[in-house]
């Protein structure tokens, strides 16, 4: 049914719309990047030659030979997926705990295409705006995998059993079209506890309906998560990952690695990442990349929320009931500032907030290189440089993270004991990674942080 090139452009697209193309360069406040483009190419056309092979019958009345099969494990390690034998296995880290897993068919199975997710609940890339049941999961991935590839969908719901080790399961089938040309769908869906997990078929006829004999999804108890530089810098930059729905850097170079440099969605994506560093931090430049990471890396808010500390007697005050009461009159804003930074000042010295500037060098460098004013390598020496700084300056996950929830609530105004602020959102998608057992927080602290790209 549909040809190769689909699952490349699958892959491609679901990257594109992973990586959201409504992120931000820093944060909410300084501006969204529009949504994402279509890709209307027609690469997707499906043969008709194989789709009248589809309505052949078997006229051998012989006993049917067993589907040979074969494990597949996502390249994070959290969950593997039994299907077809031979199908080759393309890979894409989007965040730390969530992992796309593409397999192609070859040969006589040339026109078989598979997708398969799998994510924590909290941090489900794409960045939906709800995701309160399976039945939305399942809604979202469809609409990642198959908006803008031009191939549609009628779906119908099918019983499956929920297995043992899930909340629950649910699947749908459908007839796949695209330009007027037949073919089939499966999608496949699982709960558990704390994660989400997803598998899409398209193919002809018996591609799928072999695939369907033998498929099986199984969550892995112990991820293979790398505990190197690279699972750091990924929690340095995990809570705006997670309310982007994706490593900027991770994704951009997944792309690269695919072929994508010359798509017309990479050149959207530099387009918007160029916008991002303009709009939010006027950044135009490769030159004025680098001078505006050095900045966040030496200096950053962190200098001038004390700077602002003092200016309020801050670092005079005998208490922080006092400084608080000496903040009466001043714009609630400004009082949160204050307060923030004292609070980031008692608890880290002169550190104060700078894991807000640290933990954002990651991101801009990442939009740097999609808007290509670096190379991957660049990107990731400055983020190794901002992790350096980090380890320097905090002794564990937990101050690391409290800082950059101080330096957050400090820039934004806003208070973390307001349960409807965005401060407080932070906060809650800080616990939720840290609950993460494979999480972005997992790796040791004090690991040797070196060069490994």
């Amino acid at each position: 049914m549909v040809k190769k090139v689909v699952r490349k452009k699958w892959g491609l697209f679901m990257a594109a719309a992973v990586l959201g193309l409504t992120t931000t360069a820093c944060s909410v406040p300084e501006g969204m990047i529009p949504s994402k483009a279509q890709d209307s190419s027609s690469e997707e056309d499906v043969s008709k030659a194989e789709v009248e092979s589809n309505s052949e019958e078997e006229s051998s009345t012989t006993e049917e030979e067993p589907v040979a099969s074969q494990e597949y494990t996502s390249v994070d390690g959290t969950y593997k997926v039994t299907l077809l034998e031979g199908l080759v296995q393309t890979d894409m880290p989007i965040q730390a705990n969530s992992s796309m897993m593409a397999l192609d068919g070859e040969a006589d199975r040339k026109s078989f295409s598979v997708i398969s997710l799998g994510s924590p609940k909290g941090s489900v890339p794409g960045n939906p705006a709800t995701m309160e049941s399976l039945e939305d999961y399942m809604a979202h991935i469809e609409n990642l995998a198959l908006a803008g590839s031009g191939v549609t969908v009628e779906w119908e719901e099918v019983e499956v059993d929920t297995l043992e080790w899930a909340v629950r399961c649910i699947a749908q089938e459908g007839v796949a079209k695209s330009n007027g040309t037949k073919g089939q769908a499966y999608g496949y869906y699982m709960e558990t506890d704390d994660s989400y997990y997803s598998i899409l078929l398209v193919g002809r006829n018996s591609d799928v309906e072999d695939a369907r004999k033998v498929l099986a999804l199984e969550p892995l108890a112990t991820a293979q998560t790398a505990q190197g530089s690279k699972l750091f810098i990924g929690g340095m930059t995990a809570v705006l990952n997670t309310l982007n729905g994706a490593n900027v850097v991770d994704t951009i170079n997944a792309l690269e690695d695919m072929g994508a440099a010359e798509s017309s969605q990479m050149d959207t994506i530099r387009t918007q990442s160029a916008k991002a560093l303009s709009d939010s931090w006027g950044v135009e430049d490769a030159a004025g990349l680098m001078e505006r990471a050095d900045r966040l890396i030496n200096s950053g808010h962190n200098q001038d929320a004390l700077e602002l500390l003092k200016e309020y007697g801050g670092t005079q005050a005998p208490d922080r009931a006092t400084l608080e009461a000496s903040l009466e009159g001043e714009d609630q804003d400004i009082r949160n500032s204050v307060l923030a930074a004292y609070d980031a000042w008692m608890a880290f010295g002169d550190a104060a907030i700078s894991a807000w500037d640290l933990s954002r060098v990651g991101t801009i460098m990442g939009y740097g290189y999609a808007a290509g004013y670096c190379t991957y390598e660049e990107a990731m020496d400055k983020s190794l440089e901002a992790a350096l700084k980090a380890q320097e300056s905090f002794d564990s996950w937990d101050a690391f993270n409290q800082s950059y929830l101080y330096g957050y609530a400090y820039w934004s105004g806003e208070s973390l004991d307001d349960p409807d602020s965005t401060a407080a959102e932070r906060a809650r998608i800080v616990d939720t990674l840290k609950s993460q057992a494979n999480g972005p927080f997992s790796g040791d602290w004090n690991m040797v942080l070196e060069k490994e790209w």
